[in-house]
């Protein structure tokens, strides 16, 4: 089943890279990329652009931390906690993004696809029809 990916909004995206700028105790960073009233007087995207600078090297991917296959769904089809919340994202590298995502979690974790596969699997066994036994004993056969 392909899960709804919701468009992440650009002030949420804004929100997180300042978050991780304070996290990473670059707060000058913070400090220099809203110095002299920048916010102000840039558009959002160049903003969040400037961030992402201070951040550090790399073409950036946001990631969802849980990945959104392990979180439960409300009935409305959101997700708890909800996809955009800017507490359960994070910028990553992109080549830091694959490798979570495909090769191996953080530290010594799964990767999101092996948890996935382990969700998928955890769910199929659940749903399955267990086996029922006989009521009556089995009856072998005389040995001659």
């Amino acid at each position: 089943m392909k899960l709804p990916r919701p468009h992440v909004p650009l002030r949420v995206k804004i929100k997180v890279a300042e978050k991780q700028l304070v996290r990473s105790k670059n707060v000058l960073g913070l400090i220099d990329a809203c110095s002299e009233g920048v916010r102000v007087e840039m558009a959002r995207g160049p903003y969040l652009i400037l961030l992402l600078s201070k951040l550090g090297v790399g073409p950036w991917h946001l990631d969802h931390e849980p990945p959104l296959m392990l979180r439960r769904r409300r009935r409305d089809g959101g997700y708890i906690p909800d996809a955009n919340n800017p507490e359960f994202l994070i910028w990553r590298t992109k080549e830091d993004h694959r490798i979570k995502t495909f090769i191996r979690g953080d530290g010594a974790q799964l990767s999101d696809a092996g948890k996935r596969r382990k969700e998928i699997k955890k769910r199929k066994k659940a749903t399955r029809p267990k086996r029922i036994w006989p009521y009556r004993p089995i009856q072998s056969r005389p040995m001659r």
